[in-house]
This record gives C-alpha cells, structure tokens and sequence, in this order.
C-alpha cells in the first residue's frame, strides 16, 4: 500500500487548520466512504472517534443542503496537532455531480459514500496487486448500536469492496439479531409491531428494491420458542411503477432465503432469516457489480447511483441465475486464496 496511497502526518502543509493538503500535485483529496464528518469512520479505520483526514466539499449524500446548513456553513474544526494515519485518497477528476456523488446507503444508520472517484482511484492504481490493495483499502466494518427503547437492535455491517477481471464489485451484509423479551404471562406471546419511526426498518439494496420490516412474534409452549417474522418488498416495474410483495417467515418451517434481484441495476440482494437459540437472526446480503469504473457515465454506475436515471436492464434468465451474486462470490473466493497464497 506504501507505494500507492499517501499516508497522513504531522509534518504535511497545513490547510484550513489541517495538518494536510487539500489540493496537491495529484488532484484533490477524497474522503475514505466511511468519513462524513472530521471525527467519523468505521471500526476498522476510526474505531476511537479520533480527529481523521476530511474534505467537507466531498458530499456524503445527494441530498441538497438545508437553509441552516447554507447559512452556517462554516464547521467548528477541532483544534489538535496531528491526527491519525489513514490512507489518502488523491484524485485528478474534475470535482463534480458525476464524480462526487454517492451510491445511497442501504440503511440510513450505515455510512458508506461510494463515489465514483473511489472506483477510479482503484482503477488507475496500475498493476493488478495494487488495484486488489485499494479496494481492499476502502473495505469498512462496524457495529451501529440499537435502541432498546425503540426495539432496535445492533446493526452489524460490513462492505468489501473487489476489483475483479476489470470490474468493480461490492459485497454488503447487514445482520441483526433479536432476543425475546417480554412475553404476555397469559398467551406466552410476545408480538411487536414495527411501526414508528419506519424508516428505522427500511433498507434499501438499490435504487429500485426496498425492505421493510413489519412485525415480529415470540411464542413460548412448554417451554419451547417458536417464533415468526414478516417484511414487505416494493419493487419498481418496467412502467416505472412500484409494485409490493409481502413476505412471512415462520420458525417451524426452517430459514427462509429470498432473493430480491434487481431488473434495473447490477444487483442481486438476499434476505436470510434463521432462529438460533431462540433468537431470530436477520442476514441482509447485497451484491453489486458497478462496471469498469472508465468513465462516471458507465451504465452499470449510472443505474446504481440514479433513481431516476438510465437503467440497465438483465434479462430473466440473469436474475434467475444470480449472476451478480456468482461473480461477486468469485472475486471473495479469489481474494481468500490471495490472503493464503501471502501467508505461507
């Protein structure tokens, strides 16, 4: 990694108060995905919270600014002497939409702002080995901690990015976990509805699929848990309309995995739920395929980053044969047998 990414120190020029260029001889500097603000990141590059490398002109989502954001645009920096290495990101594209906006998150609690300078800078990094490096560089993990009050549970995530025969490939999963609680003395049920606020219960793989969450239930018989869960899927239509499946999981007839693939984007999306130990355990896991990353109008990008934008369109027999979800899996298979190959 040394011989392709800049590290952070306390010697560099000083911009805006940072111990670190902004702009430079290579472009600009972008922001790990993780980092949306001076003090942010996963558990894998900003575990303690430290003060972190930031360009605050990089959008961490396509949303517009509010009125008050445009009024006090100005952000109280911290006031420190160094901050902590992490691997720098530089760019030569024009600072644009195109190059700068983020693919939307899969859950609005997990901050991960994949823009397409990051599959450039991956792209460019010259020799195969080095471009495994930098995807493997912008891989993030982490734990977003659940609210008890609100019966939401730890979200516990991980991105792996993967340049594989010349195409730039995602791996998501999200898994959460819920444990009975307090069940009806009378009925031995306990059943919670999960109404408000919904969007803590949505998740989005792409631009065109959406899950929510609806419902869940314990039942207790002579000692024995049973349990059942159930979610609705909207999904658009080739008239642009969006159209709603209802799915029902219940205990007693094993784990159920659906998959949700999408007909207008790279993506293929599984929904895995399972009890285990008397807990229901929740797998989410998105693959994607966001093209070869030559240029930021590539459709494969294109039909990932904009809802409304181009499609690409696969045909049934593709979502029937997963093949997103095949060819991700190969570049992880690929990756591991890389990570032995080092070790020995």
């Amino acid at each position: 990694m040394n011989s392709d990414s800049e590290k952070v120190s306390s010697s560099s020029s000083s911009y805006l108060g940072y111990p670190f260029k902004i702009e430079g001889s290579e472009g600009w500097a972008g922001n790990q995905p993780c980092v949306h603000g001076p003090t942010a990141g996963c558990y894998r590059h900003n575990p303690k919270g430290l003060p972190i490398a930031w360009n605050e002109r990089i959008p961490s989502d396509k949303k517009r600014p509010g009125f008050f954001d445009r009024l006090f645009s100005n952000i109280d920096r911290l006031e420190y002497d160094e901050i902590q290495q992490s691997t720098r990101i530089w760019s030569s594209l024009h600072l644009d939409h195109s190059t700068a906006d983020p693919l939307d998150p899969i859950h609005k609690s997990i901050h991960y702002s994949l823009a397409y300078y990051h599959l450039d800078w991956v792209r460019k990094a010259g020799s195969p080995e080095s471009q495994r490096a930098r995807a493997n560089a912008i891989a993030c993990n982490g734990v977003v901690v659940g609210d008890a009050k609100k019966c939401l549970p730890d979200f516990h995530f991980s991105i792996t990015p993967y340049w594989y025969n010349d195409s730039f490939l995602v791996r998501q999963v999200i898994r959460f976990t819920i444990e009975p609680k307090k069940r009806n003395p009378v009925f031995g049920r306990e059943s919670v509805y999960l109404g408000w606020p919904k969007k803590d219960w949505v998740f989005w793989p792409c631009p065109h699929v959406q899950h929510r969450f609806q419902e869940y239930q314990f039942t207790e018989t002579r000692g024995l848990m049973k349990a059942s869960m159930s979610f609705n899927t909207k999904k658009r239509n080739c008239l642009g309309d969006w159209f709603r499946d209802h799915t029902e999981w219940h205990s007693i007839y094993g784990p159920d995995c659906t998959a949700w693939n999408c007909r207008y984007c790279c993506t293929d999306n599984r929904v895995n739920i399972n009890m285990v130990e008397d807990k229901i355990v929740v797998n989410i896991f998105t693959y994607k395929d966001l093209g070869s990353a030559k240029n930021a109008h590539e459709l494969k990008w294109l039909s990932a980053l904009r809802p409304k934008g181009p499609r690409y369109k696969r045909s049934r027999a593709e979502l029937d044969m997963n093949t997103v979800r095949t060819v991700v899996l190969a570049a992880f298979e690929a990756e591991k047998e890389t990570q032995s190959s080092r070790t020995k």
